[in-house]
C-alpha cells in the first residue's frame, strides 16, 4: 500500500480534565472526522457524569463511537477494545471520513498502535472457574501463579488484581504461564496504517484547578445519585467484592462515594480524597505518555 493510501488516523490523548473532549469536536468538525472513544470507563453505560461523558449535545456535533456499550457487570480489556475499534477504523475510513481516537487509557492506546502477543482465548468454564476462586481465595490464585512462574511475581504484583485474575484463566486454559504468550511475536489489529498523536496537557497547577472544578461540578449534576442507583442494581453489594469483581468502580469518586453512602466517609472526606485520586492519576498519565508513546 503506498503512503498516499495508507489509513490516516488521529489520537487525541492526554491526563484527565485536561480538554480532550472539546479539542477533538473541533477537531472532528475541521477535517471531517468520525470520533471513536479510547477511555477503559467511557464504554461503559452507568457513570456517565463521573467518566466525563460527552454531553448529548456535544455527541450530536459529530459522530461518536464507541461510548457505553458495556452494562456495569461487563469486563473488556485493551485487546477486545482494539478489535472494536480497528472495525470502526476500518468503516469511518471507507465512509470517506478521518478517524479520530480520543481518550486517556494509554495501554489501549499502546495495544492498538503496537499489537499484542497472541494469547489465546478463554473458555466460559475456565472464566467461571477463575472468577469463582478469585472471588473465595485471591491469594491462592496468586501462590498457583508464582508457583508456576516465581518470574511473574516482577511483572505482575498482587496489587494487579485483574491482570493476575487474566492471567490466571490462561494458565487454566493452556497450563502455562502469560508470560509464554508475552515472548511471542505480536499480532496487529489495524495493517498500514499512519498514526498520528496529540498530547492535550496544560500547565499541571493549571490541571489540578479543573480536576478540583470539574469533581465539584460532578457532584452538583448527580453523581452520587448515579453511584447510589448503580448500587442498587448489585444484589447484597460488599465492598472489597464489588471493587474487586466491577472495573467500573474503577472510576475515580466511584468508591469513594459508594463508601459515603454508606457512612464510612463524611461528605468532606469523600470529595477531598476523590479529588486527590484524581491528580495523582494525572500525575501518572502524563508520566506514562512521557515514556511509553512517541507524541
Amino acid at each position: 500500500m503506498t503512503a498516499q493510501n495508507m489509513k490516516k488516523i488521529r489520537i487525541i490523548t492526554g491526563p484527565t480534565a485536561s480538554g480532550k473532549t472539546r479539542r477533538t469536536i473541533d477537531l472532528a468538525k475541521s477535517i471531517n472526522g468520525e470520533i471513536i472513544n479510547c477511555d477503559s470507563l467511557q464504554v461503559y453505560k452507568d457513570l456517565k457524569i463521573l467518566t466525563s461523558f460527552p454531553t448529548s449535545d456535544e455527541m450530536a456535533e459529530v459522530k461518536h463511537k464507541l461510548f457505553g456499550y458495556l452494562e456495569y457487570y461487563q469486563k473488556t480489556s485493551a485487546v477486545e477494545w482494539s478489535k472494536l475499534a480497528a472495525i470502526e477504523i476500518e468503516k469511518t475510513s471507507n465512509s470517506g471520513k478521518v478517524p479520530i481516537i480520543v481518550g486517556g487509557t494509554g495501554l489501549y492506546i499502546k495495544t492498538l498502535i503496537d499489537g499484542i502477543s497472541p494469547i489465546p482465548e478463554v473458555s466460559q468454564e475456565n472464566r467461571q472457574r477463575t472468577n469463582e476462586l478469585a472471588s473465595r481465595d485471591f491469594e491462592q490464585l496468586c501462590e498457583i501463579l508464582y508457583k508456576l512462574d516465581p518470574e511473574l511475581i516482577k511483572s505482575l504484583p498482587k496489587s494487579k488484581h485483574h491482570q493476575l485474575i487474566r492471567a490466571y484463566e490462561i494458565f487454566l486454559e493452556t497450563g502455562k504461564s502469560i508470560r509464554h504468550f508475552w515472548d511471542l511475536p505480536t499480532q496487529k489489529f489495524i495493517d498500514e496504517a499512519e498514526f498520528e498523536i496529540e498530547l492535550v496537557n496544560c500547565d499541571r497547577a493549571e490541571l489540578y484547578n479543573r480536576i478540583e472544578k470539574r469533581f465539584d461540578e460532578m457532584l452538583q449534576n448527580g453523581a452520587i445519585d448515579e453511584v447510589s442507583a448503580l448500587l442498587g442494581k448489585i444484589d447484597n453489594p460488599n465492598h472489597e467484592e464489588i471493587f474487586q469483581n466491577y472495573p467500573i468502580f474503577k472510576a475515580i469518586g466511584a468508591k469513594e462515594i459508594a463508601l459515603y453512602l454508606d457512612g464510612f466517609y463524611s461528605f468532606e472526606q469523600m470529595r477531598e480524597l476523590s479529588i486527590k485520586n484524581s491528580k495523582h492519576y494525572a500525575k501518572r498519565q502524563i508520566t506514562w505518555f512521557r515514556h511509553q508513546i512517541d507524541i
